[in-house]
This record gives C-alpha cells, structure tokens and sequence, in this order.
C-alpha cells in the first residue's frame, strides 16, 4: 500500500512542480521528532521525484525530539525535527533557526473493545486524572460522568467499504451533530469531487451532503437518538453511526507513555498543565512531566507502559485492550491500527465543546497561538472560551536549520520552502496535518530565508 501511495503521490507533485535545482547534487540527512514521521515520509519521497539531483533523508524512526536535538547541536546531520524548544544544554554554538513547517492534532487514542466502537468523551479533568495515575478503572465515576454530559456515538460498521477513508463524529448544537471525514492522498486523487454525504440508514433520506473538494470534509446534520447515520462517499458506505448508551467495564486502564525525549510529550503535558493541573511539566520526558516524577510512575507497576516513538506507542495501544496512549493523529488513523479497535476520544475545549481530534478544529485553535518573529516559535492559547470549534491538544513541529553558507544548506533551505509554499497546502490535511498558512507561514518563509544566509 506504502510503495502505492508512494507513487501516486510522487506523479502528482512531479507534474505540478517545476523547481530549480541547487549547483551539485547533494544527500542531506535529518533525524528527530516522530510526530511528523508521516508527514515526512510522504515528503521526502515526492522531493525526490520533484527534484532528482537532490535526496532528502529523514531517519525512521527519528529518535524523538530530544534526540534530534542532541544530533543537531554535536553536527551529525544537516538538520533535525522537534515539536519543543531547544533547552541551554541542546541549543548550538553555531548559527541556526528554527523553521515551523506544519502542526497536527494529537490524539487520545485507546482500544477498549467492551464498547463496541464507541467514541468517548473526556475533560480535561479526567485526562488528567487518567495520565496521572489517579484514575485507575475504566468505570470510574469521573469518565462516567464525562459521558452522561455528551451524547455518545458508536460506529457500527466495522470496516470502511472505502479503503483510506475514514469518518469521526463528535457532537455540534444540541440537537446536531458534525462528522467529518477524511481521505488519504492515494484514495483522494480518486475522489475528488465525488459526493460525501449523511444518509438516514431506514429512510435512505439525504440528509447533508457535500462535494469531496479537499481532503477532509465536515457535514453538520440533524441528529437524534434511535437513528442509524450512514456515511458514504462516492456511493460507498464508510461509516454507521448511532447515538449510544454504554456501561463502563470495571477493567484497569493501562497508560502508554513515550518513553524517549519527545516533543509530543512537551505538547501533552504542557496542555494538562495549562487546562487541568499546573503541577505538570513541560518537558520532553514523561516521567520528569508527571506529578511526582519518575518514582511515581514506577509505583503504578505494569498499569504504565513507556514505548519509544509515536508508532511504538500507537502499536501497543492498537495491540492490546484496555490501553490508552498520545500520538498525532493520524498513527491512530492507520487503517491496521484503526482495524484492530483503536478509537480516539472527543477532548472537551475550553468553551465547553466536546471536539473531535480533526485537522479543523486544531487549525482553529492554533488560529490562537502568537507566533514570536524573532525566532519562529509558537506559544498556544489554551483559554479560548468562546472557540467552540477549537480541538485544543496538538503540536507545531519545526526543523532546525544551519545559517551557515553550504550545498547541504541550501538544499534543506530549498526543502523547508518547498513544503511551506506546495507540498504542505496540497497534502498536510489527507496526511493527517495541518498545513501552515496566514501568519503561521509568514513567519515560517520569514525563517526559511535565513537558511544558508551567512
């Protein structure tokens, strides 16, 4: 499926773009953050095809941020990932930048089969409670009453009929509800402008519908319980939801945490901490974020589960049942993984919204974030109270460059402009990402140009 999807996106960029070439050929190696493995993988393949004299590396796996942050200062790539900030002991001697290229929802991810598919519904308060150690049981009254507060849905088709298509629901208005869904770049090219629409399974009634005109589309419909919600497109029926009552099982969460230096966990942690518990830290390692540190999550025994990387942990959780973990998206919404009953949450927001982890809703609540100009770093808003739309956990993810003057340098400067301008508007969303734009991409072309500048 990989070499497939491989090459029908490489045939699409290679006819739409038409990209100057630096004066020799060169390789140029990176390594870093997993959260844009996808996204990167995806991108350096089409670089190639769009510019043969060049080859652009990406390790797989990347090692986390705190790994390529450590091989970016000791110079032993050209360039490295991090979804964090640089600290004293990982920040170079010589000249470089940061330069943000595309950001990404992170998912709550679990596989629960007692559910049947249902999607969950958590507050800031229970995730808290769940990545702290404090909530043990899936049936604890905090989740249920997380539940009782959100009309809950369950997909009762098991398998999409649309093979790189997938649909989540979370609730709109009272009375409403939004799905949205989402194609990959090897199904998309297929698609495109082909139909997506909300039927009424008994009365075969249309009840919103749309043209597929890009990657991930939302329908708001009128929705009640009792009834079952067919989701096609193209004709074909990719999801059946129905609103649902559940009874939580008296079973242990089992917690799974990155367990290498990562950027994602920066990210998950500094949200607990900004909506729920400032006794969280933000930092790249999960056992020095928790409240209580290292000792605290070695006292929880085999109910945590440290794994290296977002597709180790995305693996374990779609694995084995009763688990819960953090990863981007879409390592959640891999079709194996997806197969196997790994669901994701609906996070409420801070307007009290229950918000599916779509590319969207994290595009508008990163619409919040301040962008400094001087460094090309993100600081999030997590106190949007009136973004009702807003999916509130994610991350921006940034290359570290080199100012200095190189062949290697201008082809990672080369590279990052090629992503920021072409392949992330036109690919970002049915990867999973969300591609950069108004000031966001302003501030990452603004940093792009100081690449090989010196």
């Amino acid at each position: 499926m990989k070499k497939k999807f491989f090459s029908l996106l490489s045939i699409a960029v290679a006819g739409s773009l038409s990209i100057g070439s630096a004066a020799m050929a060169a390789t140029v190696n990176g390594s870093g953050a997993t959260f844009p493995q996808s996204f990167l993988a995806s991108a350096t393949t089409a670089f190639k095809t769009a510019v043969p004299a060049h080859t652009v590396n990406y390790a797989n796996p990347g090692g986390g941020s705190g790994a390529g942050q450590s091989a970016f200062r000791n110079n032993t790539v050209d360039y490295a990932g991090t979804d964090s900030a640089l600290t004293a002991a990982t920040t170079p001697t010589f000249g470089w930048v940061y330069v943000p290229y595309v950001a990404g929802a992170i998912g709550i991810g679990y596989r629960l089969d007692e559910l049947g598919g249902t999607t969950l519904s958590l507050s800031p308060q229970v995730i808290n409670g769940i990545f702290g150690g404090t909530i043990t049981k899936w049936n604890d009254p905090s989740i249920v009453n997380d539940l009782k507060s959100n009309p809950l849905w369950t997909n009762k088709k098991k398998k999409t009929d649309l093979k790189g298509a997938t649909a989540l629901i979370a609730n709109a208005s009272p009375g409403s509800a939004t799905v949205t869904v989402s194609a990959l770049p090897s199904l998309f090219r297929s698609v495109k402008g082909k139909t997506v629409e909300v039927v009424d399974a008994k009365t075969k009634k249309s009840l919103r519908k749309a043209a597929f005109s890009k990657a991930e589309v939302g329908l708001t419909f009128p929705a009640k319980a009792g009834v079952d919600y067919s989701v096609r497109l193209d004709g074909k029926e990719v999801a059946v939801f129905a609103e649902t009552t559940v009874n939580m099982p008296d079973k242990d969460i089992v917690v799974v945490y990155r367990s290498d230096g990562s950027g994602t966990t920066n990210n998950f942690c500094n949200y607990i901490r900004n909506a729920a518990n400032s006794d969280w830290v933000a930092n790249n390692s999960f056992t020095s974020c928790i409240p209580g540190g290292s000792a605290r999550v070695a006292s929880f025994g085999g109910r945590f589960q440290g794994q290296s990387g977002s597709a180790n942990v995305s693996n374990y959780v779609a694995d084995t049942n009763g688990t819960i973990g953090y990863a981007e998206t879409s390592f959640f919404t891999d079709p194996t993984r997806a197969a196997k009953g790994v669901k994701m949450a609906t996070v409420r927001n801070a307007a009290g919204r229950y918000v599916a982890a779509t590319a969207a809703a994290y595009n508008s609540f990163l619409g919040g974030a301040t962008w400094d100009a001087a460094t090309g770093f993100a600081t999030f808003n997590f106190n949007q109270a009136t973004n009702t739309t807003a999916y509130p956990i994610g991350a921006v993810t940034y290359f570290l460059a080199k100012t200095a003057k190189s062949e290697n340098n201008a082809v990672v400067q080369q590279f990052a402009k090629w992503i920021l301008e072409d392949f992330g508007p036109k690919n970002a969303e049915a990867l999973g990402y969300v591609a950069l734009d108004g000031k966001a991409k302003e501030i990452g072309l603004a940093q792009v140009a100081k690449i090989n500048a010196q």
